[in-house]
This record gives C-alpha cells, structure tokens and sequence, in this order.
C-alpha cells in the first residue's frame, strides 16, 4: 500500500442486512429499496490502491453517515436519521424501539467510527495529516426524499472548515477537464470527519465526491463499459489530490 496522506470512505457500498437484522424489517422484499439506496460498487469504483474503510453492512440497517443523535440529524424527521423507519418514498421500513436503536449505534455505528478515527489518526501520524475521500454515488432520477433535483455528472460536496480551497479546486477542474458537468454542494452536501476532529484540527482535510451512477451502471444495477473509465479518472483524481494538497 503506497503511503498516502488519503484515506478512502466508502459507506453505502454494502447490500448486507444480518439475519438478526431482517426480522426489523415490514416490506417482504427490499430487493428495490436497496438499489435505490446503495451506492453499489463505490467499493471498487474507489479503489485505487490507497487506504480504505468500508462500511461491510448496510445503510438500511445504519448509516454511518448521520449524526449519531437524532436530533443533530436534519434526515431523522424523514426517519432516515441513523437507524431508518422509512423507505425512501416515506412508507413504513421497520419498526424499532429505543432500546433496538442504541444496540444498532453501538452495534455498527460506533465501531465504525471507532476505525474511522483510529485511521485518521494513524494517517495523521504517519503522513503529517490526512485527507478523507467520501465516496458515493447517487441516483440519475432523484428519490422522493431528495430536496434537490439537480443531476450533474459528479457532485463534490464541502465543509467550510475541512475542505481547502486547494483540495476543492482540483477535484473541481479535472472532472470538469475530463467534460463532466460538476455540482458543488448539489444535489447533496457536507463531507465525513471524524467527531474528534471535527471543526478542531487542520490537519484532517475532506471531500465528498458523488458519482452518478448513470456513468458507470444500468438502473438495474449492472456494470456498463464506462466502469472502468470512471475508475481510471478516480484513480487520476486522487494521484492530483496528493500532489496539490499538502
């Protein structure tokens, strides 16, 4: 593994539900719900031999993602806080108690961001200071939930404090070099840093790249040809973001 200050978030990739998990669940079949809600393949679409963390289960069952209080999460009014309730048109997913819920958060949600910190730290250690890739993909026709429509080729999304001008500016002109068209903050926004450092240390740097996934998948979750010419910018994509941010 080439030593790297980037470190490779990749947290919906998953369509894992435990045994223990599914009896939570009310629809028989989540077979369509997880299409919609997986960033399917974001796990290989990202790897380009730097260190990654993925999430090995799925969102539906916790998403990493969300604040890990309910009322710090603006997605928990529509119950896809840390634990959803709800589909993704707003229909009833599962029914969990409060005491379900602080098991699922100990259970995945802590634990991953156990790692996740725990692997900022050591990048941060090793290279000075780390840069946190957030890796997805979303939809080519928004979901019911979404506020925003807007359907660029690529969305980058930014914290004031952890993204860089530097960092932003170069995942912004290469994609855009490449002819894609580049959303900043739209349709989604904000980037994954650790708690610990959250709005604290300089040293950790983050950027959430969103991939849409008409670029590289049929709607029916299949791979199309254009999988690893996506992967190949990716690839470049990071190999710029080591040479211009420190």
């Amino acid at each position: 593994m080439q030593k790297s200050p980037v470190l490779i978030h990749v947290p919906h990739a998953s369509t894992c539900i435990p045994p223990n998990e599914k009896r939570f669940f009310i629809p028989d079949d989540l077979t369509d719900e997880l299409l919609k809600m997986t960033g399917l393949y974001t796990d290989e679409l990202f790897d380009c031999g730097r260190d990654m963390l993925v999430f090995p289960v799925s969102r539906l069952v916790c998403d990493v993602e969300r604040f890990r209080d309910d009322a710090d999460e603006p997605m928990s009014e529509k119950g896809m806080g840390l634990a959803y309730t709800k589909c993704s048109d707003g229909t009833p997913l599962r029914s969990i108690s409060p005491q379900k819920r602080a098991a699922i958060a100990a259970k995945y949600y802590d634990r991953h961001h156990e790692v996740l910190t725990d692997m900022v730290n050591e990048k941060i250690r090793s290279c000075g200071s780390c840069v946190i890739i957030d890796a997805h993909s979303f939809p080519t026709v928004p979901l019911p939930y979404e506020a925003c429509s807007e359907r660029p080729d690529f969305c980058l999304g930014t914290d004031s404090f952890h993204t860089p001008h530097a960092l932003l500016h170069t995942c912004s002109q290469l994609l855009k070099g490449c002819g894609f068209k580049v959303g900043i903050n739209r349709p989604f926004s904000g980037t994954m840093v650790p708690m610990e450092h959250l709005y604290s240390d300089t040293n950790v740097s983050s950027i959430m790249i969103e991939v849409n996934r008409r670029l590289y998948m049929t709607p029916d979750g299949r791979k199309t040809d254009m999988f690893p010419v996506i992967q190949r910018i990716l690839a470049a994509l990071v190999e710029e973001i080591e040479r211009a941010v420190p």
